[in-house]
């Protein structure tokens, strides 16, 4: 074997080594979109197809929100916001905090929440007639 060859499978069987030990085996990538949320002040970058912006909420907290458009009432919007509540609830340990309130809004809400030791995880989904689009959204609000 050249020095070439045998650094190539130097390579390949370290990756190979580290895949085998994983914890996230066969689950790889499946908290791509929370953790793109909570790292993209420090690297700019979104979750896939999602449009990002730091926000500061009630009491100064600062939060990440993150948002996905759809059509109008479009079933793959309600498949978004599943999945994305899917991936929170899966990928973060915490208690799905309670709403007894309604929202006042002139199209339809739905937000769920998650408490957890790092934050506030929030998803939701929003039908919004005026612009003609659904909009759901992934946000988080670091705790203090």
């Amino acid at each position: 074997m050249t020095t070439k060859q045998t650094a190539k499978s130097a390579v390949v069987f370290l990756l190979g080594f580290v895949v085998a030990t994983s914890p996230e085996i066969g689950f790889a990538g499946v908290c791509d979109r929370v953790t793109a949320l909570e790292n993209y002040n420090t690297t700019g970058f979104s979750p896939k197809g999602a449009m990002c912006e730091p926000y500061v909420g009630l009491a100064n907290v600062q939060g990440i929100s993150c948002r996905w458009e759809f059509p109008f009432r479009d079933a793959e919007a309600s498949r978004a916001f599943n999945d994305l509540w899917t991936e929170v609830a899966r990928c973060k340990d915490g208690a799905q905090k309670q709403h007894g309130s309604s929202v006042n809004h002139p199209d339809s809400y739905v937000q769920r929440e998650l408490i957890t030791s790092d934050g506030l995880y929030r998803v939701a989904q929003k039908d919004k007639g005026q612009i003609n689009r659904t909009l759901v959204f992934l946000s988080f609000e670091r705790g203090n």
